[in-house]
């Protein structure tokens, strides 16, 4: 353990365990919530964090992303990596101790593309602003998502402020399985279109992607996710996704 910290939401963990380092709640033992490795703090050792990124192959633009959820800033860093310099990429974290972890131990830094919002995400939601081309909501603790971001208005606003052409994207994780099919009726019930994507089986994160319009096939997903890793120039994106699977709202 090399840093322990007490916040308003439970104490964090940084853990270090050989070349990974990651950020975990409530124990040092406690369930990843984010990880790095020191040697190359651009990789991305957790897949799901792939497997949120393929969303933008069903996006219309990349010019605008809202992240819910900084852990230790593996998707919103990834993506100012990835990204044209012209995006812009926001960031919501209810946690200020999250926060200075992120930019202390895992390398996160703001500039005039990555911004940090210390504020709930179900409240930023529901303010007037921008649009973006890409929601990704992954805020949860080793109880799962917060009881505020899995209320049925939550999507709706989320729908609200995605783009034309946009994507919503949902991280679920350490969730009681008897609760995850309410947890996808009630996301797949704000959009017009949803699939479930997977990654490998070393993790159990499933990624929903919600859509205002209809999703293509898999074989065309499949196709677009291709040309994505290869105009972002990250090969690892192509077989982020294991499987793809259309469900009806």
């Amino acid at each position: 353990m090399v840093h322990e910290a007490d916040s308003p939401f439970g104490p964090v963990y940084v853990v270090d365990v050989g070349d990974q380092r990651s950020l975990r709640f409530d124990s040092p033992e406690g369930t990843l919530q984010s990880a790095i490795l020191k040697s190359d703090p651009l990789a991305v050792p957790i897949s799901y964090v792939r497997v949120a990124t393929a969303g933008l192959a069903l996006t219309q633009g990349r010019s605008r992303i809202l992240v819910v959820g900084l852990g230790g800033g593996s998707f919103p860093m990834l993506l100012h990596r990835l990204l044209p310099r012209r995006s812009r990429i926001d960031v919501v974290e209810i946690n200020p101790v999250v926060v200075d972890t992120a930019r202390r131990f895992f390398g996160v830094r703001e500039d005039h593309r990555l911004l940090i919002h210390v504020d709930e995400g179900s409240r930023f939601m529901t303010r007037q602003g921008a649009r973006y081309d890409l929601i990704l909501l992954d805020a949860f603790s080793d109880r799962g998502t917060p009881d505020h971001l899995k209320a049925a208005r939550v999507f709706e606003d989320v729908r609200h402020r995605l783009s034309f052409g946009g994507v919503a994207v949902l991280n679920i994780a350490l969730e009681d399985p008897r609760d995850v099919a309410k947890r996808i009726e009630t996301f797949a019930s704000a959009f017009e279109d949803c699939a479930m994507l997977r990654g490998t089986a070393q993790y159990s994160n499933l990624i929903l992607v919600g859509t205002l319009e209809p999703l293509p096939s898999e074989p065309l997903f499949r196709q677009r996710l291709w040309r994505l890793a290869r105009e972002l120039d990250f090969p690892e994106l192509a077989e982020s996704v294991v499987s793809f699977k259309r469900v009806s709202g």
